[in-house]
Order: C-alpha cells, then sequence, then structure tokens
C-alpha cells in the first residue's frame, strides 16, 4: 500500500465529508476509497472513522492522525510549490466566487488585463449572492464585502467601501430632506434584506457624536440594484455603497443626505482556504487586486 496516498485520500474523505464526494474530487471509485481506508486502519491496527449509513465521525486516533496527515501534505504542497515558483507562472482554472452585482459592474472588468498578462489562466467566476462553501464549492478565492462571519478561511483585506444615505429629488420634495440622523425615523426606509430588522444604523456626526437610529424597512430588497431602483422611484431613503451609486449622484437622480454624517467603512476581503502555502495563482490575482483596489473603488 502506498502509505502517502491513503493518508491524502483520508485527508480527503473527512474534507469533502464522504468516501463519494472524495473520490468524485480524485477521480476514482467509492469501493476504492473505502479499500484504501481500510487498508490504512489494518496497517495502524486502529480504527479511524466511525461510520454509519449516514454519516462519518473521527475517532479520537482518527483526530489526530488527521493531524499528522494534514502536516505531512502541507509540507509536501508546500516544498513542490516552492519548487514550482522557479520555473512557472500561473496556470489553470482560477475560479472565484463573488456577489453577482460587484462581479459584473467592478470585478470582471478589472480582470481582462490579468487575464492577458497570465494566458495560461482560465478564468470561472460565480456570481452567487449566497455565502458558498469554498472547499465544496472548489473556489479558489472569494470577495466578501462587509462583516465576515467565522467560517475558518484566511481573509485578507484589500480596503474598504464607503456607505451613504441617499434619496431620489421626488420623494425629498414630497417628505421633505432629513437634517439629523433621528429624522431617519420619521421616513421611509428601503432595507436591504440581508441585514437584520429592525435595522440599527450607527453614524458619526461631524464633531465625532455617535448617533445610532432604529429603522424599518417599507420596501425590501436581496439586490443592490433592485433596492437603488425602489430608492429611484421614490419608495424612500436608503444606504447604499457610493460606488453603486456614481452615475446617479452626477446626473441627479439621486441625492446624498445627511452628508456631514459617516457610517463605518466596509471591508472588502480575499477570502481563501487555510493552506500552508498559496497557490502562485491565487497569490497573484491578490497582489493584482491590491495593486488595483482603486477600480474596485476602494
Amino acid at each position: 500500500m502506498d502509505n502517502y496516498r491513503a493518508m491524502a485520500i483520508f485527508a480527503q474523505v473527512i474534507e469533502y465529508g464522504s468516501f463519494s464526494a472524495a473520490a468524485r474530487k480524485l477521480g476514482i471509485t467509492a469501493s476504492a476509497v473505502s479499500q484504501q481506508i481500510n487498508q490504512l486502519e489494518d496497517v495502524l491496527g486502529t480504527r479511524l472513522l466511525h461510520r454509519t449509513t449516514r454519516q462519518l465521525n473521527l475517532t479520537e486516533e482518527g483526530k489526530i492522525y488527521l493531524d499528522g496527515c494534514r502536516q505531512m501534505l502541507d509540507a509536501a504542497d508546500l516544498a513542490n510549490q516552492r519548487i514550482g515558483q522557479f520555473s512557472k507562472e500561473p496556470s489553470g482554472t482560477l475560479k472565484i466566487s463573488c456577489s453577482h452585482d460587484f462581479s459584473a459592474s467592478h470585478l470582471v472588468p478589472l480582470l481582462g488585463p490579468f487575464m492577458d498578462r497570465h494566458p495560461k489562466l482560465s478564468l470561472d467566476v460565480d456570481g452567487s449572492d449566497e455565502v458558498v462553501n469554498l472547499v465544496e464549492e472548489q473556489v479558489d478565492l472569494a470577495l466578501r464585502i462587509g462583516h465576515l462571519e467565522e467560517s475558518g478561511w484566511i481573509s485578507r483585506k484589500i480596503g474598504e467601501l464607503q456607505e451613504i444615505i441617499v434619496a431620489a429629488p421626488s420623494y425629498l420634495d414630497r417628505q421633505g430632506t432629513p437634517g439629523e440622523p433621528a429624522d431617519l425615523a420619521h421616513h421611509q426606509w428601503v432595507a436591504f434584506t440581508r441585514k437584520r430588522q429592525p435595522y440599527q444604523l450607527r453614524l458619526s456626526g461631524p464633531n465625532g457624536d455617535q448617533y445610532k437610529v432604529r429603522l424599518y424597512g417599507r420596501a425590501h430588497s436581496n439586490s443592490a440594484p433592485s433596492m437603488q431602483e425602489m430608492i429611484k422611484a421614490g419608495l424612500g431613503v436608503g444606504q447604499t455603497l457610493r460606488l453603486n451609486v456614481m452615475d446617479e449622484l452626477e446626473n441627479g437622480e439621486l441625492i446624498q443626505v445627511l452628508s456631514d454624517y459617516r457610517s463605518e467603512p466596509v471591508g472588502i476581503y480575499a477570502v481563501y482556504p487555510q493552506r500552508a502555502f498559496l497557490p502562485l495563482k491565487v497569490r497573484a490575482v491578490i497582489d493584482y487586486l491590491i495593486e488595483n483596489k482603486k477600480s474596485l473603488g476602494v
């Protein structure tokens, strides 16, 4: 038995959660995966997994052995990639996950010169608005905007984006213009449904004073463009990223209100699975995004 291969298969089974998922990733049959695990347990003289029809659970011995497997595989991966850096350029498929709105308007246009620079790369952009599991979906890199949930992934901050409060001229003509944060409680609010309701808006004043306003959305959307269209249609006041409404502010379709008050900047992060050594293609695109972050509105 090839112990190194068996250890790699064992680690893949745990990473993907089942024999069948690991088999698909490895391009072999589930029975071949099962056979490798059985042989590994025989050689070690201990049970590594508790198997049921629905799930796999590590034994105490399995947990210890998995840690050793991962260290060994990371060390081998590190050695291979360090040597590869001397002779290789980024190649293969680079899969990036990013919200549909942001990828279409900012990310994809920015990546053209990057792809020209690296002709051996192919690009796969997952424009899902859901937070995907990077390992299960085989994503190399995700761009996330806003608060990061605990996930075990590695994150690198690219920069910060500013949110502003805007309304349509037609709405302000009917309802008046809020002069201070407390006035927002008496206005119709257009809400982003990914934020909890009631939404507590926090703002800093020109003198550093802090303000909190509880707001209930009259109109809701889980899409930033749809929310912006609701605001443009005069349904209420709303908060959005400045970079998303630059044209509307310039042509007068939207007006910024409470411009002397600021919310906390929103972080934009490059997120990737935990590895001892970053693949060259991932390192290259992260460096490129940071180098060109102004094009992302940062």
